[in-house]
């Protein structure tokens, strides 16, 4: 399957980046960084610029209900995709049902 050209920049930058598995957050050389968070309804992110946090995303966006993601990979996919919108200054950086589809978001 062919990944759509943001996925492959971001997976291109996350090689180069530093890794911190104690908090499972990953900066690549630029203002924004993730940082995954789990909580008892599942996974979610933060995304900051610098250190300042720009978004606490707990659920799954776009989607109704309070459920977040069933594991990390699948919140650092859309963490990810919501990153690249930042960094292309797309705002709101919002996440449509197509793209959830698209990174196999259930």
């Amino acid at each position: 399957m062919h990944k759509p050209q943001h996925l492959v920049k971001a997976h291109t930058l996350k090689k180069e980046a530093k890794t911190n598995t104690a908090s499972h957050s990953e900066s690549v050389g630029n203002e924004f960084h993730i940082q995954i968070t789990h909580s008892a309804t599942g996974f979610g992110y933060q995304i900051y610029e610098a250190k300042k946090l720009v978004i606490d995303q707990a659920t799954i966006p776009g989607r109704p209900g309070l459920a977040g993601f069933q594991n990390e990979e699948e919140a650092r996919k859309v963490a990810e995709l919501v990153k690249f919108k930042l960094e292309q200054q797309v705002f709101p950086p919002s996440v449509s049902e197509a793209e959830l589809k698209n990174l196999n978001i259930h």
